[in-house]
C-alpha cells in the first residue's frame, strides 16, 4: 500500500489523540525539523531518504532503518514529502501501480521498478571476476543499483580478475 499522505497539522492532531501528554509545539517543531531536513536532501546513513514522520521522532532515518520494515503499510507520511518523492521517480513504475498477476523484475526498497538495462556499471566491476559471470549477475546488478546515488561505489563480493 505505501504511505498515507496527511498534513503536519492533521498528524499533529492525530497523534495528540493517541498521545495527549505530548507538546503540540514541540511535535510540530520536530515534524518541521525533518521536513526541512527531508528537503535539504539529508539522507538516512544507510543512503535512503529519510521518513520525515518517523525522523520526527527517531532522528533522520529511512522507513527501513526505523522500524524494521521493508516497506509501509498505510504508514504516515507528510504530503509535502510524498509529492516530492513522487516527482523524483518520474518514469519509474511503483509497485503499487502494477498489478501482481503480471508482475516480474526486480525493484528498489521504496517500490520503483529497477530497469537492470540502465544501471551504470563501476569501473569496478569490469575488474572483477564476477563479472559477466550469470550465477553473479543478479546481485551485482542489485549492488550497482543500490549504489547509483553514491559518490564511491563499494563491493563486497569484489574479487580481482587473474591475468
Amino acid at each position: 500500500m505505501g504511505f498515507l499522505s496527511i498534513s503536519i497539522d492533521n498528524f499533529i492532531k492525530k497523534h495528540l489523540e493517541i498521545n495527549p501528554s505530548e507538546n503540540k509545539n514541540d511535535l510540530k517543531n520536530q515534524l518541521e525539523k525533518s521536513l526541512a531536513d527531508y528537503n535539504k536532501g539529508i539522507k538516512c546513513h544507510c543512503g535512503n531518504e529519510i521518513w520525515v514522520v518517523g525522523s520526527a521522532f527517531a532522528g533522520n532515518g529511512c522507513f527501513t532503518c526505523i522500524t524494521g520494515e521493508s516497506f509501509p503499510i498505510e504508514d504516515y507520511e507528510i504530503e509535502s514529502a510524498i509529492i516530492k518523492k513522487e516527482n523524483n521517480k518520474k518514469g519509474r513504475k511503483s509497485i503499487n501501480k502494477i498489478n501482481p498477476k503480471t508482475m516480474s523484475g526486480f525493484f528498489n526498497d521504496d517500490g520503483t521498478e529497477i530497469n537492470i538495462d540502465l544501471v551504470k556499471k563501476p569501473n569496478l566491476c569490469i575488474s572483477c571476476m564476477n563479472d559477466n559471470d550469470p550465477d553473479e549477475e543478479i546481485l551485482c546488478i542489485l549492488t550497482r543499483s543500490d549504489q547509483e546515488e553514491n559518490k564511491e561505489f563499494v563491493c563486497y563480493a569484489y574479487k580481482k580478475r587473474k591475468n
